[in-house]
């Protein structure tokens, strides 16, 4: 008796370890590329192992790619050869021309599914991010890796030049810019500001000028009077004013150094600043200024994640439950916390570590109030290059080699054949 019955639960345990293998070999594999290093890379890894700990039937391999140059390019050749990921973060103008290809799947096939998001849900995704990854009315991609642009100033200086609050406005701007301006006869010791010739911080601008990329009709429309109001103040804030000085790359160095009392960058810049300045004075950020309250607005840059449509309908809904976890207020919040970058859910604002992280890291929460203005690059494969054709145009100003109006002309002109 006592052999049958040892017999039987070996055959019991065998029947066991079968099983389980079986469904471990049903877990579906998919492959998630990133162009996330450093610190960034290590709190993706830390979301997708926790992830992948607790999945019983899907497995995450996120394979870094380099920066977002090599990433577009080894996607692209990815999609030549007809090998691409399951999914990968993507530009929107990437997006787009994937979609002409009909190489992604709308995420919202899936959102809307048996196992999608609820209404409630949908609504938790900032508008102004959700309306970033829509194409022709059609929601494609989900926003993962996005950040806004501040306004960041040492305190110490402020305080020093008797300014008591950040600008509000382009007036008060320049007003603090003339008075944090310290000059030793022609020679200037630090400026009030620091800009950077590119699209970028032109758009900081721009759109608080109360500018729109497109017109109603679609065409680039940069050389409106609100473009040209902007580039005329970025201009006169460099060569009439005296109070500002220009690098074609980043400023935290400089900042740092306190060559320049004040400048722009995104919220996950906010880091670098942080490491540049190295505990040697106080600093914090602000919103943008704008040139009228109606304006007021702030950039969003960075990624979405996009399903490619070569992957089985298997490893499609795999991505999509890995996406779907990934944007819940938890994880979006441990995101934001270990990056700087923006929690996706606006219910993740009122988790208790996000209140516990702003508490201890005021400055992070200045780019958050910004959130209900964001504006966004325009969903068209030509994009990119047209960013090239409008940071051109403002360097030439910069140089003086052109006015606003004459530079921004020719942008347009450009920017509207690659239409």
């Amino acid at each position: 008796m006592k052999r049958f019955a040892v017999l039987t639960l070996s055959l019991l345990l065998l029947v066991i370890v079968s099983l389980g293998s079986s469904v471990a070999a049903k877990k579906v594999e998919i492959t998630f590329w990133h162009a996330m290093g450093a610190q960034l890379g290590d709190t993706l890894e830390s979301l997708v192992s926790e992830f992948n700990a607790q999945s019983p039937d899907v497995f995450v391999r996120a394979e870094y790619q380099g920066n977002y140059g090599a990433l577009s390019q080894k996607l692209v050749g990815a999609l030549v050869a007809r090998k691409p990921p399951t999914m990968a973060q993507v530009y929107g103008n990437w997006a787009a021309e994937y979609i002409d290809g009909n190489e992604l799947v709308p995420v919202e096939k899936f959102v809307y599914g048996p196992n999608g998001l609820s209404t409630l849900e949908i609504e938790d995704i900032w508008d102004g991010l959700r309306a970033g990854c829509m194409f022709d009315g059609v929601w494609y991609t989900m926003p993962f890796n996005k950040s806004v642009y501040v306004l960041v100033y040492n305190k110490d200086a402020f305080d020093e030049a008797g300014i008591a609050n950040p600008p509000a406005t382009w007036q008060e701007l320049l007003e603090a810019a003339e008075r944090l301006t310290i000059r030793d006869g022609d020679k200037i010791v630090r400026y009030g500001i620091g800009l950077r010739p590119n699209v970028d911080i032109f758009a900081c601008f721009f759109f608080n000028s109360g500018g729109e990329w497109l017109d109603a009709a679609g065409k680039v429309n940069v050389n409106g009077p609100a473009g040209i109001r902007a580039l005329q103040f970025m201009t006169d804030l460099l060569h009439k004013y005296k109070v500002a000085y220009y690098v074609p790359g980043y400023l935290d160095a400089d900042f740092g150094a306190e060559k320049v009392a004040m400048y722009l960058t995104t919220s996950p810049g906010l880091s670098y600043t942080e490491e540049s300045v190295a505990g040697k004075f106080n600093w914090t950020a602000a919103p943008l200024p704008y040139a009228d309250p109606a304006f007021k607005s702030t950039p969003v840059a960075g990624t979405d994640l996009a399903i490619f449509a070569r992957a089985s309908q298997e490893e499609q809904e795999a991505a999509w439950k890995f996406i779907k976890w990934l944007i819940e207020p938890r994880q979006t919040a441990k995101w934001a916390i270990g990056t700087s970058y923006i929690p996706i859910r606006k219910s993740a604002m009122h988790l208790e570590m996000m209140q516990k992280w702003f508490a201890e890291h005021p400055r992070d929460e200045q780019s958050l109030q910004q959130l209900r203005y964001i504006k966004y690059d325009p969903n068209i494969a030509a994009w990119s290059t047209i960013r090239n054709d409008i940071s051109e145009a403002v360097e030439k100003v910069f140089l003086g080699r052109a006015t606003p109006k004459e530079a921004l002309d020719e942008a347009v002109t450009k920017a509207n054949a690659r239409l």
